[in-house]
């Protein structure tokens, strides 16, 4: 695992503008994405991560049932009055799109995981299309050679997945409504992406504002034109929908959800301490409870997450009782978790995080965040990769 220099490509904020990522800056003191470096990895160093994650991801498969059969959804912050609908979900539909896992990965040891952003990942336009890009650029300017390859098949898979997704929902009609905050460009540019790998799947996108989204007198939900949402793809946290006054009616509202209800489950941090209940010691997990148990005292050096949490929020970091880092935030009602701490690679110009991406049950690709702290935060930077 190698971090390489490169010269940028002329005029590459353009380019990008024209592939739609326009995002490319937090600000001009914080750029997102890094046109000038790269991270190199090895064929045996991707297997690696690929096997890994598909591991996890199979073992939270069975954390989740292991949570709905043993009623431990309260201690997933899950209100009461919705337990039997994230049940019925589990008990009804087990077809989903895609997750993206959080590994600390030095490129020799195993991979560690942090967290499963399983319901409302994000960087995906960024990881599947620019990246592979920046490659093709590089690769055609000679500045990388012409077998210069990369963990990238989520163009492919996600359109496989919707294709499997449209026989599996079983819905009325091919019409999906895919539903996001036109407020966030990142959120707006990745429901486009992912309704373009649907159509060409053989769905019908419509895609509609969060604030759009109408109640019929029948208590059903409609879009912007007044047509029934029947099956939808919400790029919203299914613990903030539970909370919404609309929430109630989503029992009887007739819509599959592409990405089931049960889902909140496996984007929950509280998912770390059930996965180490039931895989103590596995290589690719660190010791981790819930924080008001009293194990929580065996761990030395800790990291504490609240149950749910976006970009590094309301996270601490202890090292043999002396806080190291703390980032603030607004999450934590819902309780936390304490994990091991495991250090991120650190390179150059900070610390990595690997995003190890699945569609469906297949691992499809890797990207690579980096961070001045310890924390991975909002202002943390995209790193393209290459496999040489």
């Amino acid at each position: 695992m190698f971090l390489r220099d490169i010269e940028p490509r002329d005029k590459w904020q353009d380019r990008v503008c024209r592939l739609g990522f326009d995002f490319f800056e937090v600000s001009q003191k914080y750029p997102y994405w890094v046109d000038d470096r790269y991270f190199q990895f090895d064929m045996g160093q991707v297997d690696q991560v690929d096997k890994a994650s598909e591991a996890l991801h199979d073992m939270s498969i069975k954390a989740v049932q292991h949570v709905i059969e043993n009623d431990m959804l309260d201690k997933f912050g899950v209100p009461v009055q919705y337990h039997q609908l994230i049940k019925h979900s589990w008990r009804t539909d087990k077809s989903y799109l895609y997750g993206r896992f959080d590994l600390a990965w030095d490129g020799k040891h195993p991979p560690k995981l942090l967290e499963y952003n399983a319901q409302t990942p994000t960087s995906l336009f960024e990881a599947s299309v620019v990246a592979w890009d920046w490659l093709e650029c590089n690769v055609s300017r000679g500045l990388l050679p012409s077998y210069t390859d990369q963990f990238n098949i989520l163009d492919e898979q996600l359109i496989l997945q919707f294709k499997t997704l449209l026989v599996e929902k079983q819905p009325e009609t091919p019409i999906l409504h895919f539903i996001v905050s036109e407020e966030s460009e990142e959120d707006l540019r990745t429901v486009k992406y992912l309704a373009a790998c649907a159509d060409e799947a053989g769905w019908e996108s419509i895609w509609l504002d969060t604030g759009d989204i109408q109640l019929t007198e029948d208590q059903r939900f409609a879009d912007h034109e007044s047509k029934l949402i029947t099956t939808a793809f919400w790029l919203y946290p299914y613990e903030f929908a539970l909370l919404d006054e609309y929430a109630q009616y989503i029992e009887h509202a007739g819509m599959k959800f592409i990405e089931p209800l049960w889902k909140v489950l496996l984007s929950s941090k509280a998912l770390l301490p059930v996965l180490w209940q039931l895989y103590p010691g596995h290589e690719n997990l660190l010791p981790c409870y819930f924080s008001d148990d009293p194990k929580v005292c065996l761990i030395k050096d800790k990291v504490t997450k609240p149950i749910y949490s976006r970009e590094g929020a309301n996270i601490s970091i202890v090292f043999a009782g002396e806080d190291i880092e703390i980032s603030d935030g607004c999450y934590g009602a819902e309780g936390f978790v304490t994990q091991q701490y495991w250090p991120l690679a650190k390179f150059q110009y900070g610390r990595c995080v690997i995003g190890s991406w699945m569609v469906g049950r297949v691992g499809s690709g890797i990207s690579v965040r980096e961070s001045y702290s310890r924390i991975t935060d909002d202002v943390a930077r995209f790193i393209p990769h290459v496999i040489i």
